[in-house]
């Protein structure tokens, strides 16, 4: 939660840099949309369009087994099938099974998740890490939205954004 006292402590710490800075040259200071540069990257559309045929290739196989379920489950209660009979055991079984695959179908789309995007977010701060070299910045701070980063205000001159995502 952001209080005037954190932001009265960032304030008063940005402040003892920048003097510090001045004391010894100039300070260069950017910022830079992070959340924008990891949905638009190149690799990161690439990335979202296997995630979305994989979710989709999950998404088909449950509703097949789903509809498989359904027909066997409506197929027992014409047949009345006692919930003691054979028939019944069987299709708890397969309910069973059903819910372990959407379990483990979603837990392997979450892994997938979670490996791309650590492997895209590794790789969007290191080109910012050498952009900023590069270009001699010694501050660069993420302005996300999404996020709410610590920047309330900073001029479009020092959002370097664009300039990561053509590096991409």
């Amino acid at each position: 939660m952001i209080t005037a006292r954190s932001i009265a402590l960032a304030i008063i710490t940005t402040s003892a840099l920048v003097l510090s800075a001045n004391a010894q040259g100039e300070i260069r200071i950017a910022t830079v949309d992070v959340a924008r540069i990891i949905n638009e990257a190149p690799d990161a559309k690439a990335k979202k369009k296997e995630l979305d045929a994989a979710s989709e290739a999950a998404k088909s196989k449950l509703e097949a087994r789903g509809k498989d379920l359904q027909a066997l489950k409506t197929k027992l209660e014409e047949q009345k099938v006692s919930a003691e009979s054979k028939e019944a055991e069987g299709f708890r079984e397969k309910a069973r099974d059903f819910e372990r695959m959407r379990a483990d179908l979603k837990a392997d789309l979450d892994k997938k998740y979670m490996k791309v995007n650590k492997e895209l977010s590794d790789k969007v701060m290191g080109k910012i890490e050498a952009y900023a070299k590069t270009n001699n910045y010694d501050l660069v701070i993420d302005k996300s939205e999404k996020y709410r980063g610590p920047v309330l205000f900073g001029k479009p001159s020092a959002d370097i954004t664009d300039q990561i995502l053509e590096a991409m």
